[in-house]
């Protein structure tokens, strides 16, 4: 608050308030209006008795596009967080490339479609993805009232479009593999029979397999009504599209969303870069990567201060529209991400992110740049992609790598001790220690 000289706070709650006005306050003295969304009218720190002080005569402001936005804060991965200045020109043509993206390869959005909105929109990915391009678009969106009643609220809501973190999707994928593992013989078959001829027609319906024979169509639609009908339930029953940003999704996690009928798009980006780079789609995806580089940005790898040739890892780096102005009052951070690109003139993003360009134009993120370390025997080791196949597991929530100046790598796991639990077939209260040391 002090860094960003913010002279206006609201707060989503009359507890938020009461403790910011007791702990925040006194140190931000550049706070000169602190208000509550759901005070009740007519009290002074209400947003609603605010928003009677707004007359015909208030002026209104028409903003263009370098002016700034947004100021979102980020820590990075290391250091003091430093806000990220995107201006209305960054925010607008991420929307439109991600929408011409989506568009080049067949996949369009429509007035009717609907999300329901839960994702923060304090950081970016929410905001661009849920806001601006759902507004752009002239579709509508619900409010996830939170965390706890989401199944209710897509029950409620029934959208046909979903932005989450990987996070929504496998808890998902696990809960249905667990039923599956629990059931009984005939029903277990049944479901792992649905989901196959499930990836089978979304393998045909993206050409990389023959079309389904009439006995298979006859078979996936029986399963599907049976079975993939259930799952898609879980969703609201009206969902056709679904995005996942903020970190890689497994491939398994996307095969299975495919299957059940609700096809998968990633994407890939930072706050400072509005935030989507890359984005990939049903329509055009390849294992290990996330997808093409999105209409009007371009990507350069580049290793000690040269572009590198495609297939080759380097550092991603970004050119386009989408790119933030900088961080706020911090020229020297600015300075340290930001460089003239090979073609002379374009400003160009470092992203810390290691990775690759193929020949075909899809980018595959490998690790991040600082990340990486060098084990006793001087052999480097890039940790991201080792935690991600860990986390793979249905079993692990969270993997950590180490192993500097050591002479093996180590890992710190975080169990699903649900998971666990299932496959042990333990019943009762065993604590989390006991299945540990026994």
């Amino acid at each position: 608050l002090n860094d960003s000289g913010c002279t206006s706070l609201f707060c989503a709650t009359e507890k938020i308030f009461d403790q910011v006005r007791k702990e925040v306050l006194p140190s931000t003295p550049a706070v000169e209006a602190c208000m509550s969304l759901d005070a009740e009218k007519g009290q002074p720190h209400a947003f609603a008795t605010a928003l009677d002080k707004v007359t015909d005569s208030t002026p209104i402001i028409k903003p263009t596009p370098e002016d700034l936005a947004d100021l979102i804060y980020t820590s990075g991965t290391t250091g003091k967080p430093k806000g990220v200045e995107l201006v209305h020109r960054n925010l607008a043509s991420n929307a439109k490339s991600g929408l011409l993206t989506m568009a080049d390869e067949g996949n369009y959005f429509l007035q009717s479609d609907r999300s329901l909105a839960f994702l923060p929109w304090a950081h970016s990915f929410g905001q661009t993805a849920e806001l601006w391009n759902m507004i752009a678009q002239g579709a509508s969106m619900g409010v996830c009232r939170g965390i706890p009643t989401i199944l209710e609220d897509l029950d409620m809501v029934k959208p046909t479009v979903l932005y989450s973190v990987p996070t929504l999707y496998k808890r998902i994928y696990d809960g249905v593999h667990n039923k599956v593992e629990t059931s009984s013989p005939i029903r277990k078959a049944m479901m792992k029979r649905a989901l196959e001829m499930g990836h089978r027609k979304a393998d045909a319906e993206k050409g990389y397999r023959s079309p389904l024979s009439i006995g298979e169509r006859i078979q996936h639609g029986i399963l599907d009504k049976l079975v993939l009908s259930k799952i898609r339930d879980r969703f609201g029953g009206r969902m056709v599209k679904a995005f996942s940003g903020g970190a890689a999704c497994p491939v398994e996690v996307i095969e299975f969303m495919d299957s059940v009928g609700i096809p998968l798009a990633e994407g890939y980006g930072l706050t400072e870069t509005s935030p989507i780079i890359a984005l990939s789609t049903p329509e055009r995806r390849l294992a290990g990567t996330v997808g093409d580089v999105l209409v009007g940005v371009k990507v350069y790898i580049m290793k000690d201060g040269k572009e590198v040739p495609d297939g080759e890892e380097g550092e991603i780096c970004c050119v386009g529209p989408n790119v933030m102005k900088g961080y706020y009052r911090n020229e020297k951070a600015t300075e340290e991400v930001m460089s003239i690109a090979p073609d002379g003139v374009s400003r160009m993003f470092h992203t810390g992110d290691m990775g690759r360009l193929d020949e075909n134009g899809f980018l595959a993120v490998t690790g991040r740049v600082k990340e990486q370390y060098k084990l006793e025997n001087g052999k480097y080791v890039v940790p991201t992609p080792v935690e991600e196949a860990i986390t793979m597991s249905r079993f692990i929530n969270q993997a950590v790598l180490a192993g500097a100046n050591r002479p093996h790598n180590v890992a710190l796991l975080v169990p699903d001790w649900d998971a666990v639990r299932t496959e042990l077939e333990i019943k009762g209260n065993v604590s989390d220690e006991d299945l540990i040391n026994d």
